[in-house]
């Protein structure tokens, strides 16, 4: 079955109009991307999400957790964020085990950056954030508010 020339014609006409915007969006929602991702933190997250931290020194002599213990903690504030629906007891009682500023700051190291998209890991559409920005797209303001005055008295962030 052959088409007719009125057919091929309207069949290219479609085509042109459907394709070109689709070809549009495409373009435009990589240039968005783009300038998203440029606005970034000097430790690779984004500055409209989680504050820089870099500049914060960790003081050894500060310390009460080891690194290990530090990644435990960190892994399992992870855990409790990754995927569809957060645990916030977890989450609570973790930061509670958190006495100095320096060994939150030592979890947030070992924690380091992190996919973040809605939920959970995207490796192709989400951002690099640190536990400080996962934290902020996990819990609304009312949860935030519960571990914001510790976060407040390290002076660091929230």
């Amino acid at each position: 079955m052959e088409l007719d020339r009125a057919s091929k014609a309207a069949l290219i006409g479609t085509g042109i109009r459907v394709g070109i915007p689709v070809v549009a969006i495409g373009i435009g929602s990589l240039l968005v991307f783009r300038y998203f991702k440029k606005r970034r933190n000097s430790d690779g997250t984004s500055a409209s999400v989680a504050p820089s931290i870099k500049e914060m020194e960790i003081q050894k002599q500060n310390l009460t957790l080891s690194p290990s213990d530090a990644a435990l903690f960190a892994n399992t504030l992870y855990g409790a964020m990754l995927d569809f629906g957060t645990d916030e007891e977890t989450i609570y009682s973790t930061i509670d085990k958190i006495q100095t500023k320096d060994d939150m700051l030592l979890v947030i190291k070992a924690f380091g950056l992190k996919m973040y998209l809605i939920g959970g890991r995207a490796a192709l559409l989400g951002q690099n954030h640190n536990l400080i920005g996962w934290l902020r797209f996990e819990l609304s303001d009312k949860e935030i508010a519960k571990i914001k005055p510790k976060f407040d008295s390290w002076g660091i962030p929230l």
